[in-house]
């Protein structure tokens, strides 16, 4: 089973890796909270796809993409039931 600290590859170390972090929180944002309709799903295309763009911010990140991708379209799931 797949925990949070297993995303990490390994802790961020450099202003680089915080900054790729930071996009992806945001586009996590946007799928989830934003309130303007076209942006939402424009965010929520980017994780759904999982495209070049989304691997490359994950890999950057230093995340792993797949656990990414997984834990935010179950959120948008749900988002969408409720």
């Amino acid at each position: 089973m797949e925990t949070l600290e297993s995303v990490y590859k390994e802790p961020p170390k450099t202003p680089e890796q915080r900054l790729w972090i930071a996009v992806l929180d945001s586009a996590i944002s946007d799928a989830l909270f934003n309130r303007n309709p076209a942006q939402m799903e424009d965010a929520r295309r980017w994780f759904r796809d999982a495209g070049y763009s989304f691997k490359m911010v994950c890999d950057l990140a230093n995340y792993d993409y797949g656990f990414i991708r997984r834990c935010v379209m179950a959120n948008i799931k749900n988002a969408s039931l409720a």
